[in-house]
């Protein structure tokens, strides 16, 4: 339903006043705040037309109105004017992204910090996943008649390596042979395709102790799950307690509960691709029921890892700035980066 001008200047007026005071707005405050050009009377029956059409809600105690689930995505999708980021903030983004980190874990972890400090609500970012990438050798360094070191090389240049303790005497020409026929089995292979199904169709293959081997493949399998998988990082969660929607102990608890048990899923970079999207209340089942909504984007490094990112907050969160914010970091994320 296409909403008139006039209608849409107040749905606008109403989810910013809201966001910013978590209190129900009035025609009064439309009209004392806002500088509409129409009466109290008229901001009244818009108000009206707007509750009945779904886009506004109106509390029981309270002669004001509250944006519905549909007023705030139509808030999101038509209405809101873009926030720009001031110096500092764009500064304090900057400097999180220049750090020299030995691991990229770290970059994550303080990209996370700094965003959540930024917007005041809870983020969650999981750790980049190079789907690209392959095993590109392995080696076998004997220590003695018992011991053995496994060095598994990535495509990307990342190094793995174990210590191994068989309890039969190794045979150097065993280990030599084994060695030629994994790096002709499994080089260039990609890891999410090196699976328990792929390793035991190349066991049958290899006429060798299940004592030697089955170490070999447990660690590989360890190696290739490591490599296709992905860590979240958490950080502002007591930034809810900011929000007098959750000063409650029991609402509170549950929203503890929901970061704590979140799906990987969400993050997953199957599930993020393109713009930044708005999850928004109704929108998804558990964010309704806890009055949430969230934030979601993907990021890619210059080595094709992807990951995602996602701010968490009250359905009335500041939008603009959020959006701001994630789209400054997907943008120019690897501009700083060494």
């Amino acid at each position: 339903m296409e909403l008139s001008d006039r209608k849409r200047q107040i749905l606008r007026a109403i989810v910013d006043d809201y966001i910013h005071t978590a209190e129900p707005v009035g025609s009064s405050y439309i009209l004392n705040k806002h500088n509409l050009g129409i009466s109290s009377a008229t901001i009244r029956n818009e108000m009206a037309y707007l509750e009945e059409h779904g886009y506004l809600d109106k509390p029981h105690t309270s002669a004001g109105r509250v944006p519905s689930s549909l007023g705030y995505r139509v808030y999101v999708d038509e209405l809101m004017q873009r926030y720009t980021l001031t110096v500092n903030e764009i500064n304090e983004l900057k400097n999180s992204l220049k750090k020299q980190y030995m691991e990229l874990g770290n970059v994550v972890s303080d990209i996370s910090r700094t965003i959540s400090h930024l917007t005041n609500y809870t983020t969650i970012v999981s750790t980049p996943v190079i789907k690209s990438s392959k095993l590109k050798n392995i080696k076998f360094v004997v220590i003695d008649d018992h011991n053995l070191v496994m060095i598994l090389v990535s495509s990307d240049g990342l190094v793995k390596n174990t210590m191994l303790h068989i309890k039969e005497k190794l045979n150097a020409s065993v280990i030599e042979k084994l060695s030629n026929f994994l790096n002709i089995a499994f080089s260039e292979k990609p890891f999410v395709e090196i699976t328990e199904d792929f390793l035991y169709t190349q066991r049958e293959l290899i006429p060798v102790d299940d004592e030697l081997i089955n170490p070999i493949f447990n660690f590989i399998l360890m190696c290739a799950k490591s490599f296709v998988d992905f860590d979240i990082l958490k950080s502002g969660e007591s930034n809810i307690l900011n929000f007098p929607e959750f000063k409650n102990i029991e609402t509170a608890k549950e929203f503890f509960d929901f970061i704590k048990n979140m799906d990987k899923t969400v993050l997953s970079s199957n599930a993020l691709s393109g713009d930044v999207k708005v999850l928004i209340g109704n929108e998804n089942p558990a964010l309704e029921k806890l009055g949430l909504s969230m934030v979601v984007s993907d990021y890619t490094l210059k080595d094709g890892a992807k990951g995602g990112i996602a701010i968490i907050g009250p359905t009335r969160m500041d939008y603009s700035k959020v959006v701001a914010t994630l789209d400054y970091i997907k943008n120019n994320l690897n501009k700083f980066l060494p």
